[in-house]
């Protein structure tokens, strides 16, 4: 890699975090702005690569519309404004495939479904449960500590666990990961980024302390582990989709897929933990 593209990297790099800070620390409106417009971004980017070889069976545009009124609908259910929003959008989403399965005469509709519907589980059920996260422990930490402190700590800890096991992995990394999904990954990348993170976790239990150390310490490691799964997910799918990116949006880095693919398999995991967690 150049100089150029160095750079270019690198501050393409530092605007997409400038982004997603402002997201997480900005209040609910910019919250809603930025994720809303990540959902719709990483929806269209998915349905683009699961239909490269095959023609429309269902529209992209329905797709990417039905994932952010699902999404909105969460956002009404947590504020309790209306409890009839999410499972009434969840419902006529699926009316509508079954009854294109009925009336669309191709032999390709049942297809189409089922990446429909995998993409609404893929990407919107977990930036969904990411508002979930963001808007719902306010009055469940200890201490009464800040809600967005969960969320900050998730994203670095992403960051942290990415950077390491890139950097140290193209450095001294020897032994292939799983090779025959992503190839560049390492396993001495892996345990790189396994121990960065838990290195910055005990950061967040020295500057937060409404949790415990344990909690910092469990907190890194789920991100860890289930930030990498997430990342080879990905990498397969583009593997099997033939493409080098998801997309071409972020200079650098390929598309919005590419980076939030940690993302979307560590909040289900993140949300899990914090609900056994805060349960004891």
């Amino acid at each position: 890699m150049n100089v150029n593209n160095l750079i270019t990297r690198a501050g393409a790099g530092i605007i997409y975090i400038l982004v997603i800070l402002l997201g997480v620390l900005g209040g609910q409106v910019p919250f809603l702005i930025i994720f809303g417009a990540i959902l719709a971004t990483g929806l269209f980017e998915f349905y683009r690569m699961m239909e490269k070889d095959t023609s429309h069976a269902i529209s992209k545009i329905f797709n990417i519309s039905m994932g952010i009124i699902i999404f909105l609908s969460v956002f009404l259910y947590i504020k309790g404004i209306t409890v009839y929003a999410l499972p009434a959008a969840i419902l006529v989403y699926l009316l509508i495939l079954i009854a294109s399965s009925v009336f669309i005469r191709r032999e390709d509709i049942f297809h189409g479904i089922i990446y429909s519907v995998f993409g609404q589980i893929y990407i919107t059920m977990p930036l969904g449960l990411l508002m979930l996260i963001s808007y719902s422990y306010q009055n469940s930490i200890p201490g009464g500590g800040s809600d967005w402190v969960p969320i900050l700590a998730l994203f670095v800890f992403i960051w942290v666990n990415d950077t390491a096991a890139y950097f140290i992995g193209s450095l001294i990394g020897k032994h292939k990961l799983i090779e025959h999904i992503s190839p560049k990954k390492s396993v001495e990348g892996f345990i790189a980024g396994i121990i960065f993170t838990l290195l910055a976790s005990f950061i967040f239990a020295r500057v937060y302390h409404e949790f415990s150390t344990v909690f910092w310490i469990g907190y890194g490691a789920v991100v860890a582990l289930f930030g990498t799964l997430g990342d080879l997910f990905e990498s397969l799918i583009k593997r099997t989709s033939s493409v080098k990116d998801a997309g071409h949006l972020i200079p650098g880095h390929g598309g919005i897929l590419d980076r939030i693919d940690s993302l979307l398999v560590a909040v289900p995991a993140v949300y899990l933990y914090l609900l056994l967690f805060l349960s004891f």
